[in-house]
């Protein structure tokens, strides 16, 4: 590897950035000899058969089979065929002749793997959409699809014929926080924005100015409050880790000196701790916990997209370890350097191949208010506080650490947007292209957020409520165990980061 090349990796492990569990399979039914053979592959883990091998019931929005993971009257799931399976006890899976598919299925569009494959194997997904029926008294479960098909073997027992029937059924819960006891609102969602995102860590300035996914989704479950005396809510930490699935955010890629990165954060245990958000003022505190996961690629081919041509909408993956399987397009990333096809449909449906080349826990204190650190260097253990060779960290960034102008994230005012996507603080002025942290002679790091009042204003009892929001964190990070990296980074030493986020207050009631 190269310096430059191996410079931008490591300097790339600390950032913030998401795979789902292992699709559910669905044996179809008839006898465990041969029922490995070929089964049906359903979305994603967590689904419940509503026939014992043979159905799935996919609850509306239930992001484990709804592949939209919206409660809108409507089920999309990703359905294939998978051959040579080890999952069924008392099943040898067999190389196969070939396997036949139902008229249905075939109008469908499913294809099935090559029959003469000798591991496990899946075909391509066919999204099959679902609507929930209206009777009196409310929503119905969907008219049920049933497929079929049948696996021939060279050897015996030769035949495998297996039966999928798919519904979709009104949300009884699922993938939602559960309802809030006292009557305030159960959830707090937030989105990340498409701009204003920004992420430092270390003292070297190498690893600032980096931004993150819009569309990136983080939950918090909601306690306590009530809808008229009391609008502070806490979080309720066990109904938080239950709803943020594994991880935060899709894949964020990123591409520098040639060098291509795809970067995955997924969630720790616990994901989120201490939260508190007031449905009345807009105020949050939450800290974050994550592992931070950095893989290589080509510079062509930096992350996985998503087929689905904006956020929420269905797909399928181009490539990765689940090449052509069912995705939900999370965020979208425009590499403004990358070759080709500059514009990244990521979704955490849709994970980079191969093993990581570092992973990092990494725990960010985020607020509405105003984070600080002061120097001189904040952090225990820090060696420096900047980077700056006799320069002091007082200058307006230039070049490519202010690539563009565009409207502070929270008071509107122009400000520097790195050419990498994060929002520039200051540069040192000896060289205005280096970020640094104003930390020396006692200087601080401040990052302010931003409260925005929930609407329609609480107590009013209309739900959802919207607002808009900042979340802000100054931190310090600890050493990563690899002197490469916390010599280039400077580690260990403090971090910094900007959420803009879009909020939705949901009431507390399924639903609302």
């Amino acid at each position: 590897m190269t310096p430059s090349r191996s410079r931008w990796l490591l300097a790339l492990i600390l950032p913030l950035a998401h795979a789902r569990p292992s699709p559910a399979l669905v044996a179809g039914g008839g006898p465990a000899k041969t029922d490995c053979y070929a089964e049906w592959q359903v979305t994603s883990a967590g689904v419940q058969a509503n026939s014992g091998k043979m159905g799935v019931d996919c609850q509306d929005g239930d992001p484990a089979c709804d592949v939209d993971a919206t409660p809108n009257g409507v089920c999309t799931s990703g359905v294939s065929i998978c051959v040579f399976q080890s999952d069924v006890p008392g099943c040898t899976p067999q190389p196969l002749t070939e396997v036949r598919l139902s008229a249905k299925a075939k109008r469908l569009g499913l294809q099935p793997p090559p029959s003469s494959a000798t591991a496990p194997t899946c075909g391509p997904a066919t999204l099959v959409t679902l609507a929930l029926r209206q009777g009196k008294k409310g929503a119905k479960p969907s008219k049920a699809v049933r497929l079929r098909l049948t696996a021939l073997a060279s050897s015996k027992p030769k035949r495998d014929s297996d039966v999928l029937v798919l519904r979709c059924v009104p949300n009884r819960g699922a993938g939602q926080c559960p309802v809030n006891a006292g009557g305030g609102p159960r959830e707090l969602s937030m989105t990340v924005e498409p701009t204003g995102t920004d992420l430092d860590s270390g003292w070297t300035g190498t690893s600032h100015n980096f931004p993150q996914v819009s569309g990136s989704v983080l939950r918090m479950c909601l306690t306590g409050c009530d809808a008229s005396t009391n609008p502070s809510c806490l979080e309720d930490q066990a109904s938080t880790d239950q709803v943020n699935g594994r991880t935060f955010g899709p894949p964020l890629p990123l591409l520098s000196l040639g060098t291509g990165v795809c970067l995955s954060s997924r969630f720790a245990s616990p994901k989120l701790t201490d939260g508190t958000a007031n449905v009345q003022t807009g105020a949050i505190v939450v800290n974050l916990h994550l592992l931070s996961d950095v893989f290589l690629s080509p510079p062509d081919r930096l992350c996985p997209r998503c087929s689905g041509s904006d956020i929420g909408k269905a797909g399928t993956c181009d490539s990765g370890p689940r090449q052509g399987q069912a995705c939900r397009t999370e965020g979208i990333v425009v590499v403004g350097n990358a070759p080709g096809n500059q514009k990244f449909t990521v979704s955490a449906d849709c994970p980079p191949p191969g093993t990581p080349a570092g992973t990092l826990p990494v725990v960010f204190p985020l607020t509405t208010g105003t984070s600080t650190l002061t120097g001189p260097k904040p952090c225990r253990g820090q060696s420096q506080d900047d980077d700056c060779r006799g320069g002091t960290c007082t200058a307006t960034c230039s070049g490519a650490a202010c690539d563009q102008v565009a409207p502070d994230p929270v008071t509107g005012s122009p400000g520097c947007v790195d050419v990498k996507g994060g929002v520039s603080q200051f540069c040192c002025s000896s060289d205005t292209t280096r970020p640094c942290f104003p930390t020396a002679g006692g200087g601080a790091i401040v990052r302010t957020g931003l409260a925005g009042a929930p609407l329609p204003a609480w107590p009013d009892p209309m739900y959802p409520k919207r607002a808009r929001a900042v979340l802000a964190g100054t931190f310090c990070e600890v050493v990563s165990g690899t002197s490469t990296v916390d010599t280039l980074v400077g580690l260990p030493g403090p971090g910094a980061s900007l959420l803009p986020m879009q909020e939705t207050w949901r009431g507390s009631a399924p639903g609302l």
